[in-house]
């Protein structure tokens, strides 16, 4: 496969991706007067089918920190307060839940679902140079006032540097000088959408997509069979890469705390 072919495919498997995880994710909101907005990342999960009785919006545990929060479902322009019991573990995890009831996450899901845990992966074992996908919104493209949101969430195929990370954490590559916009991004947001400053990805969940475990075939691949392999955490501009959790130490700290 040639360079330019390769780039095609990628983004044809990012534009998919972006479909398919949209209704999961949510920005995530703090506002204090006088101050610019902090911004995060969550995704709305259902752990009942994990063999727990919540749902919930998994973020690091530095976004849930800041409060009161507020969401802004798929569906809405409005931001809504994030109120629930909050489950969350610092450094070194850095992973967070904010329990959803019943009765909360019906008047407020609008066109948002919950992603069924059995889509997490047991570990973090991408083959090599496989796409890796995130979806999330960074700081700079978030525009808050007066209760109201407008921002662009965004996803991003990439991969996992070699030869970094340790037993806990895998680098993402993250370099705005070479991101390329998809032939699937509408007009408006690739006029709008700014690539300099990640922070606000915090919270995203990372997807190992599969495409190159089996075979880089676009017509035999489905984003049916990727599965969340990591948790953003944090943006190193020294090194060019997002640092995640892996899915080992993220499934474990699920198990033993929601």
């Amino acid at each position: 496969m040639s360079e330019d072919e390769w780039k095609a495919v990628s983004g044809l498997v990012a534009d998919l991706m972006k479909v398919h995880t949209r209704p999961f994710v949510t920005p995530i909101v703090h506002e204090e007067a006088g101050k610019p907005p902090k911004i995060g990342t969550g995704t709305y999960v259902d752990f009942r089918c994990g063999g727990a009785t919540a749902v919930g919006v998994v973020t690091c545990e530095h976004v849930s920190r800041e409060q009161p929060l507020a969401h802004s479902p798929m569906g809405t322009t409005a931001l809504l307060s994030l109120m629930g019991n909050v489950i969350s573990d610092p450094e070194p995890i850095d992973a967070a839940v904010v329990r959803l009831n019943s009765s909360t996450w019906a008047t407020q899901a609008n066109e948002a679902q919950l992603l069924p845990y059995q889509r997490f992966a047991p570990t973090h074992a991408p083959v090599k140079d496989e796409l890796l996908f995130f979806r999330g919104i960074a700081g700079e493209n978030a525009y808050v006032g007066f209760g109201g949101f407008d921002g662009i969430l965004t996803g991003y195929c990439s991969q996992e540097k070699r030869d970094t990370g340790d037993d806990r954490t895998f680098e993402v590559f993250w370099d705005p000088e070479q991101t390329q916009v998809t032939s699937g991004t509408d007009p408006g947001t690739r006029e709008r959408v700014k690539f300099s400053d990640a922070r606000g990805y915090s919270g995203s969940l990372v997807w190992n997509t599969k495409f190159v475990e089996q075979g880089c075939d676009i017509n035999g691949w489905s984003p049916d069979d990727a599965v969340v392999t990591g948790l953003l955490r944090r943006w190193d501009p020294k090194t060019k890469t997002l640092i995640a959790l892996r899915a080992e130490h993220l499934s474990e700290w699920f198990r033993g705390s929601i």
